[in-house]
């Protein structure tokens, strides 16, 4: 006899995942409501504040940002790239 399971989408916790900014990190369980036990593979993270903030490329280039790099555009809130 065939099976059928609904699956409903919910939103993703804090909980529901593993963050790190360790590359390194093992894997790690997480007991999920109405799931059980969970095997969790580490998020990588970046945190903005590894980046060189500017308002602009003029801005990011007078930073020592060099062409191409990414940095922090502080006027959008975004990570970009330097172009000019």
């Amino acid at each position: 006899m065939p099976s059928t399971m609904v699956l409903t989408p919910r939103l993703i916790y804090a909980q529901d995942v593993a963050l790190t900014t360790n590359p390194n990190a093992p894997d790690v369980s997480q007991e999920v409501l109405g799931v059980g036990v969970v095997p969790l593979s580490p998020i990588d993270a970046v945190l903005y504040s590894a980046f060189t903030q500017a308002a602009n490329d003029a801005a990011a280039a007078a930073a020592g940002v060099a062409l191409g790099f990414i940095y922090y555009n502080t006027t959008f809130s975004a990570l970009k790239a330097r172009l000019t």
